[in-house]
């Protein structure tokens, strides 16, 4: 980095002030990610706006712990202060104003204990991140800057029957174990998949169309939000919890996502707009997992190649499409037949016809 750009971005970026994290833990933003040392105090010359702050507790062993993360909306010139809870082993907002005015006044002195934010992955943390806004990541994060990698259980009141219990689980103790579930209060408010796939009071031939085409189904995700960018900028930040953030059920929504989009054959010609910006943000989304990640190891079933040969057939097939929307589709599948070798064209096993060897029975 230069210095011009260098001295520019400490005037006018962001510093986040993370205090008493321990020696070795890891802490990164975005996609930088590093091992603290003992004059660790934070990061700075953050660029404004949205960022995904993360950090993994380390044992003296050097077992890592599963990533607990945010998503931040940093201002200009913005000073974030927060501390490390070393019970909970996670940083906390329980900083005052008075300690907040001192770092801010200090910022010169304290330079050598901040690590500069790395300029040259901003480009494409912004290609993944740029529809998300401070509105969409307050309704989807239940518990603000915490979000946790492996879901937080709790226990949960057990309800007595009056039935005999059959099965106990038992701990050292020899007490019975509470049933647990997911904490609420850290779960991802994720937008909720309607459960009917249809209008009520649809024909038969309707019943059948929205079996296939999720217009209906996306088009009531999209009533949830006050514009459609909304719900493409959730399908950002599922993504980079997961990519980043290593949270599973993030990624499981990503998939429910994307075929929601990649299926919806009538929104196509309703709303092309929609459906390119959604392939762009595929598009991005796409450069940044190894080539084997769509795969199943167990089935070696690829989701992803399905979901997109249905997405393909809408577009490419239909002489209606808008042209320019056609033009980026086919952009868009030439990229990934290339970096993932799949092939579209090839018929599918499972629609392929049926050969029925016939055998003369003799008698």
């Amino acid at each position: 980095m230069d210095e011009r750009l260098a001295n520019r971005l400490f005037e006018e970026g962001a510093f986040l002030f993370l205090l008493d994290v321990p020696i070795g833990t890891e802490v990164g933003i975005d996609f930088n990610c590093w091992r603290t040392a003992e004059k660790f105090k934070g990061i700075k010359m953050i660029p404004p706006g949205v960022h995904y702050v993360y950090y993994s507790a380390v044992d003296k062993q050097g077992c890592v712990a599963p990533r607990t993360g945010f998503f931040y909306n940093f201002n200009k010139k913005d000073v974030v202060v927060r501390r490390w809870n070393p019970e909970t082993e996670e940083v906390i907002n329980n900083c005052s104003h008075e300690e907040t005015d001192v770092l801010k006044k200090n910022l010169q002195n304290l330079d050598k204990h901040l690590g500069p934010y790395p300029f040259e992955m901003w480009k494409k943390w912004l290609s993944l991140s740029s529809r998300i806004t401070t509105a969409v990541i307050r309704k989807i994060e239940s518990a603000p800057q915490k979000v946790p990698a492996v879901a937080e259980l709790v226990e949960t009141p057990v309800v007595n029957t009056g039935l005999p219990v059959k099965e106990n689980i038992l701990n050292s103790d020899d007490q019975l174990l509470a049933p647990r579930q997911e904490n609420p209060l850290m779960a991802l408010n994720f937008t909720e998949i309607p459960k009917n796939s249809f209008p009520k009071g649809s024909s038969a031939g309707d019943i059948t169309k929205y079996s296939m085409d999720t217009s209906f189904v996306l088009q009531q995700m999209l009533s949830l939000w006050e514009s459609p960018s909304e719900l493409l900028a959730e399908l950002q930040m599922v993504f980079l919890y997961f990519v980043i953030g290593q949270v599973y059920s993030a990624f499981e929504h990503w998939k429910h996502l994307t075929h929601i989009f990649c299926s919806a054959d009538e929104m196509v010609s309703k709303n092309p707009s929609l459906i390119m910006e959604f392939i762009g943000d595929l598009y991005f989304q796409m450069q940044e997992v190894p080539t084997d990640f769509f795969v199943d190891i167990i089935s070696s079933e690829n989701f992803l190649v399905k979901t997109l040969r249905v997405l393909f057939a809408n577009i490419l097939e239909n002489s209606e499409v808008d042209p320019q929307l056609k033009r980026r589709m086919i952009q868009f599948k030439q990229f990934v037949t290339q970096r993932f070798q799949w092939d579209f064209d090839a018929e599918p096993e499972d629609e392929a016809p049926m050969i029925v060897e016939m055998i003369e029975n003799h008698m």
